[in-house]
């Protein structure tokens, strides 16, 4: 509990100094950046309380207010604002769901845990072949690029050996 305290007390501190800035400055163009500053810190903040929310619900509960989200969407914008939802729903969830498996690779126990608490072999075996590509790309930004970037031969990716150890943990 103490580090959120934290977190949110310096996120206070950060939008406080922006609005004694905006209301400090001396000319409307600085007034502009610093609300522009701030209109991106808040929507930093809103997508990582949905990125916590989402992990933390988990997809089965996140599906129901997905729908709903989603109705409402396409009431206010359409086909295309509903695929700009639903890419971006896969594209997150697939990132919880990829990294979690990659620990999961790496014999991480609270990855282990993770999965334990939300899925049985069934449910995880249909959102492994729906995240299978995502698996790909995060192992790609996650492992293989840093190596790379650092002049190593990156670690051997097996995406089957991540299947078989969660037959293990799950069955």
């Amino acid at each position: 509990m103490r580090e959120q305290s934290d977190l949110i007390a310096i996120v206070l501190a950060i939008f406080a100094t922006l609005m004694v800035g905006v209301y400090l400055s001396p000319s409307f163009e600085e007034t502009k950046s610093l609300l522009l500053i701030l209109m991106n810190i808040l929507i930093v903040v809103v997508v990582f309380g949905l990125l916590v929310g989402i992990a933390y619900l988990g997809f089965a509960s996140f599906a129901l207010y997905g729908a709903i989200f989603v109705a409402m969407v396409m009431a206010m914008f359409g086909f295309y604002g509903v695929l700009l939802v639903v890419g971006m729903s896969y594209l997150i969830w697939g990132f919880i769901f990829a990294f979690e498996a990659l620990l999961v690779g790496h014999r991480v126990v609270s990855a282990q845990e993770w999965f334990k608490g939300r899925y049985t072999y069934a449910s995880f075996y249909k959102e492994y072949l729906v995240f299978y590509p995502m698996l790909f790309i995060v192992y790609a930004i996650v492992e293989a690029l840093p190596t790379w970037l650092d002049f190593q031969k990156p670690p051997r990716f097996d995406p089957h050996a991540i299947l078989l150890r969660m037959r293990e943990i799950l069955q």
